[in-house]
């Protein structure tokens, strides 16, 4: 093998190397770009539970208030 076949060899081993650790990098960062959208699917998911968790108790208070308020209008209308 000639000294020119030989480099050019060599630089076609070296680039593949180069591309091998460049997608290496991109499954790296392409985890931690899942990990982090799912952190934020999570997060979203707590904020709706507990959205929905104080609107429930919101639509409990709005009930006794109502109830209380009726009690009180009939008391009123008795006297």
């Amino acid at each position: 093998m000639d000294k020119e076949t030989k480099q050019m060899f060599e630089l076609i081993l070296q680039k593949l190397n180069n591309m091998e650790k460049r997608q290496e990098n991109m499954e790296i960062r392409q985890d931690e770009i899942y990990s982090v959208v799912k952190s934020i699917e999570h997060s979203n998911n707590v904020r709706k539970a507990e959205i929905d968790n104080l609107i429930y108790k919101v639509a409990h208070v709005e009930g006794t208030i109502n109830g209380v308020g009726e009690l009180i209008e009939k008391r009123r209308s008795i006297k």
